[in-house]
C-alpha cells in the first residue's frame, strides 16, 4: 500500500503529539456492512451546506453527488485518530493532508476551495454516521496554501462552523497550513525523532537517517512570522529542548489543566505592555475571543496571522495564543514559568 510522506507525518503527529492510541491511514468505512446512524441529520448537513454556499457564492460543493449516501460512499480519511480513556473514546480526529510544492491546487481557486469544503463536510458526515459522534476534530493540513486560496478557505471554515452550531453539531474544524503547519505539526514531530524507534513511521525514519549525516555545527534557519532566527540543527531536534513555540503551547496547556492560571494572571497575559516586558513579545500573549466575529480576522494584526488557529479555554472563556515566539523569549518565559509554578 502506498503511503504519502504527508500521511506518515500525520500518523506520527496523531500518535505522539495528540496522544491518539489508535491511528489508521487511508481509513474507509465498510459501507455494505456497517449501520449508518443519524441518517436524516446527515442528509440535512449536506443540504444545508450545499444551499448556503450555492446561494452566497454560487459554489457547487458536491457536484455530481446526488445523495448523502453517494457522498459517504466516497468517504476516505488520510488519517483517523482515536484518543481513548477509561475504555471510551474521548477524542476523534479526521485528517486530510495535501502537499503541493507550488501551493495547494486542485484546479482553479474556486475549485480548490470547493474540494476542501467537500472533504471536510464528508468527514463530519462519516463521523456522525458511523461513530455516532457529533463532536470531534476535523483537520485539513497543507504545508503551503497561497494567500489567494488561504483567505477564502479560512472564511469558508468560519462559516461552516457557524452552520454546524445551528445544527447542534460540536465539530471543531481547522485548516493548519503555512507557518501554523510548521509550528503545530512539523516542528513538534521532528523534535521527538530521537525518542521514537518505530520503523513503520516512515517520516520519522527519514528524519533519523538525515540526522546521521548532519554536523552538529551545521546552521539552519527557522522562520516565525517573518522573524529569522539562526540555530543549529541539533537544537531543533533535541527532545530535551523543544522548539520555543511548541514548548510554550505545551506549558500553557499544562498550566490550564493544573488550574495554575488564575483570572488575574489571564488579565496580565492579555496586556500588551506586560507581554512585552515579561516575554519580549511584540503582541499580547493572549487575546480574548469575541463571539460572533470570525476567528480568521481576530488572529490578524496588520494583515498577518499573529495568533494560533485553535482557541484555548480557561475559566469558561476562549482566548487566542500568540504564535510569534522566537528563541530570545525562551529564558524570560522560563523565568515567568518558575514564578507561576511557585
Amino acid at each position: 500500500m502506498k503511503i504519502e510522506i504527508g500521511e506518515s507525518l500525520m500518523l506520527s503527529w496523531l500518535r505522539h503529539i495528540k496522544k491518539c492510541q489508535s491511528v489508521q491511514l487511508n481509513w474507509k468505512p465498510s459501507i455494505n456492512h456497517w449501520k449508518l446512524d443519524n441518517e436524516n441529520d446527515i442528509e440535512k448537513i449536506m443540504q444545508t451546506v450545499s444551499t448556503y454556499f450555492e446561494e452566497k457564492y454560487s459554489f457547487n460543493i458536491f457536484k455530481n453527488n446526488k445523495s448523502h449516501l453517494q457522498l459517504i460512499q466516497q468517504g476516505e480519511m488520510d488519517a483517523l485518530g482515536l484518543r481513548i480513556k477509561n475504555g471510551a473514546v474521548h477524542g476523534i480526529y479526521g485528517v486530510d493532508v495535501s502537499f503541493h510544492e507550488a501551493g495547494l491546487n486542485y484546479g482553479s481557486k474556486i475549485e480548490t476551495v470547493e474540494r476542501v469544503i467537500k472533504k471536510i463536510v464528508r468527514t463530519s458526515m462519516v463521523m456522525f454516521g458511523y461513530f455516532n459522534m457529533r463532536k470531534g476534530t476535523i483537520i485539513f493540513a497543507s504545508p503551503k496554501i497561497n494567500k489567494s486560496t488561504y483567505e477564502p478557505l479560512i472564511s469558508a471554515i468560519d462559516e461552516i462552523n457557524e452552520l454546524y452550531n445551528s445544527l447542534n453539531l460540536e465539530f471543531t474544524i481547522e485548516i493548519i497550513a503555512n507557518e501554523d503547519f510548521q509550528i503545530q505539526i512539523l516542528e513538534p514531530v521532528v523534535a521527538l525523532s530521537s525518542t521514537v524507534a518505530d520503523t513503520s513511521e516512515l517520516f520519522l525514519r527519514s528524519i533519523q537517517m538525515y540526522q546521521m549525516f548532519l554536523s552538529s555545527n551545521t546552521g539552519t534557519t527557522d522562520k516565525h512570522d517573518g522573524t529569522v532566527v539562526t540555530k543549529s540543527s541539533k537544537s531543533f531536534t533535541d527532545s530535551n529542548e523543544k522548539p520555543i513555540a511548541v514548548f510554550v503551547r505545551d506549558i500553557i496547556d499544562d498550566l490550564i489543566n493544573q488550574n495554575k492560571l488564575p483570572k488575574e494572571k489571564i488579565v496580565h497575559l492579555c496586556d500588551a505592555r506586560y507581554s512585552k516586558e515579561t516575554f519580549l513579545l511584540p503582541y499580547p500573549m493572549l487575546q480574548k475571543v469575541i463571539e460572533g466575529t470570525p476567528l480568521s480576522s481576530q488572529r490578524k494584526i496588520n494583515g498577518r496571522d499573529r495568533y494560533y488557529v485553535n482557541p484555548i479555554k480557561v475559566h469558561g472563556e476562549k482566548y487566542l495564543l500568540c504564535n510569534h515566539w522566537v528563541e530570545k523569549s525562551r529564558h524570560p518565559f522560563k523565568v515567568w514559568l518558575e514564578q507561576v509554578s511557585k
